[in-house]
Parts: structure tokens; C-alpha cells; sequence
């Protein structure tokens, strides 16, 4: 008999059992992901509502330049401010578990601090290259926007 059925091969059930374990670690940390950036952009947007620093760029920022007379804005006055922290505060969030939970799993599901510190580091240095100026944290709200419209627009019109 040449052909053997994958089921009599020794250790087929380990190398399952394995993968299926492989697959759950991996939906277990991309909802980790998705789930982080929703709640802090959330966070984010509740904060924006009531910072009363304009966003750079917005008509109270550009009005605050040019009389050079600071006035904060009444809570719930801007609505640049809610998406653009929304956008900051997931972002950093997503950022920070993408990496920790990759981390994790590449490790074979293991989490503990040492992937959390890789995470604070990926962090500093997604603020230090993308939040550096306000030109970049608007192309990343863009982007990141763009990515939640088209997931969305995915996930209701996929057959």
C-alpha cells in the first residue's frame, strides 16, 4: 500500500492539537488588538470632548494664532479634537498590543512582562516617528479612519 492516510502518520493528532492551539493564541491576540484600539479610541474621543486645547490646524488654533490670545474651548465645541485623540489615544493602544501579543505568540503563547516592555518600547518609538508632527499624526488618523471604513464596509458587504 503506498498511500497511508495522514491519520496513521505518529504525532498527527500533536501536530493538530498544536495548530488549533497555534490558531486560538493567534484570534486570541488579534481581538486583544481590535479590542484595545476600540476602547482607548473611545477613551480618546471622550477626552477630546473636553480638552480645551484646540487641534493644530483647526479654526481655534489658526484663530488663537492670530489674535495670540488663548481661549479654551467650551467641552463638546470641536469636533476635530474628538477624532483626532480618538485616533491618537487607539492608535497607541493598538500599537502597544500588536506588538506585545506578536511578541506572545511568537513565543509560543507566552505572555509576561518582558513582552509588555517591548510593547512600551514599540510605542516610544511610534511616537517619536509618527506623532511627531502634526502633519503625520494626520496622515495617521487618515489612514487609520480609512482602515475602520473599509473593514467596516468588509464585514457588511462580504458574501
Amino acid at each position: 500500500k503506498l498511500y497511508h492516510h495522514p491519520s496513521s502518520y505518529p504525532h498527527h493528532h500533536d501536530m493538530m492539537s498544536t495548530n488549533s492551539e497555534l490558531a486560538k493564541n493567534v484570534n486570541r491576540y488579534l481581538s486583544d488588538v481590535a479590542t484595545s484600539f476600540l476602547k482607548f479610541s473611545c477613551f480618546g474621543a471622550v477626552w477630546g470632548c473636553f480638552n480645551p486645547i484646540p487641534v493644530a490646524g483647526s479654526k481655534h488654533a489658526l484663530m488663537i494664532a492670530k489674535t495670540g490670545k488663548f481661549v479654551p474651548l467650551a467641552p463638546f465645541s470641536s469636533l476635530a479634537s474628538i477624532g483626532y485623540y480618538g485616533g491618537v489615544v487607539g492608535c497607541v493602544a493598538g500599537v502597544q498590543r500588536l506588538i506585545c501579543g506578536g511578541i506572545g505568540v511568537a513565543r509560543g503563547g507566552r505572555h509576561d512582562v518582558f513582552n509588555e516592555i517591548a510593547g512600551v518600547g514599540g510605542v516610544y518609538i511610534y511616537m517619536r516617528i509618527i506623532l511627531s508632527s502634526d502633519k503625520r499624526v494626520l496622515w495617521n488618523n487618515r489612514i487609520v479612519g480609512g482602515a475602520l471604513v473599509g473593514t467596516v464596509a468588509y464585514a457588511n458587504l462580504a458574501p
